[in-house]
């Protein structure tokens, strides 16, 4: 992995490319789910995250709010390349930074901001045998393999890890929910090496049985706390009255 100025102009083109879209899908916005994203250990409220979508699907959008309805966060996704494989910005405001990631060319393009620095390009090579997934992605991997999963087999994949730069190898499988719940199939992710498992939490996603809908997330936020540093949550989510919220990018 090298970092090359011309690929920084040449991200830098994309991003503007990438945020024309989503300008021109941002009128047609409509709220499909809403996360409430809880402290693992104690059980506070620490932020929500309202998702908006468009009515192909090929845009979304997630606000994150902190408790006082404070902006803390903004993504913004485009899935034209893929439902695994999701282009995407996101805005940090505690950290003052900026991360995309964009599936280009067979590449992918990790590109970073902090404060008022220079973009930071990365960009990964995918190989080997296993497909990639870029970050929401995860959800219709799961969904496109539901009956295997289910029925027990493990899925793997490589995934894009921005703070390490580099492209890593997850597993996830069938697992016993650790909440107790009569509807939910739930699924263990974790890194697909048993020594790195040693050193890093799984992540436990949670799935209406029925609907094959995401319920529940627990683990390693990607927001970030006031400090910069990871959060354990446990995030749960909801499809239903949701009339009264709107589609907010400040």
């Amino acid at each position: 992995m090298r970092r090359w100025p011309v690929q920084g102009i040449r991200a830098a083109l994309m991003l503007g490319v990438f945020a024309l879209a989503l300008d021109a899908h941002a009128g047609a916005l409509v709220v499909q789910t809403i996360g409430e994203a809880y402290d693992q250990d104690t059980d506070r409220l620490l932020y929500r995250e309202v998702h908006c979508v468009s009515a192909d699907t090929r845009v979304r959008e997630v606000a994150y709010r902190n408790p006082q309805a404070q902006l803390i966060a903004f993504k913004a996704l485009d899935y034209q390349a893929g439902p695994w494989t999701p282009s995407f910005v996101q805005r940090n405001v505690h950290s003052n930074s900026v991360l995309a990631v964009q599936l280009a060319e067979g590449k992918i393009l990790l590109t970073r901001t902090e404060g008022d620095s220079e973009p930071e390009v990365a960009t990964l090579q995918p190989g080997g045998e296993y497909p990639v997934v870029v970050d929401a992605g995860f959800d219709a991997f799961v969904t496109d393999n539901w009956d295997s999963l289910v029925a027990g087999k493990v899925g793997r994949f490589q995934f894009p890890v921005a703070a390490r730069e580099t492209l890593v190898e997850l597993s996830i499988e069938r697992a016993r929910c650790s909440y107790e719940t009569e509807t939910d199939q739930c699924f263990r992710l974790e890194l697909d090496n048993w020594l790195l498992r040693m050193v890093a939490e799984h992540i436990e996603l949670g799935y209406d049985a029925s609907t094959q809908r995401l319920a529940r997330f627990r683990g390693v936020s990607n927001i970030g706390d006031g400090s910069g540093a990871g959060m354990a949550v446990d995030i749960q989510y909801r499809y239903h009255d949701l009339a009264a919220l709107q589609c907010e990018r400040s």
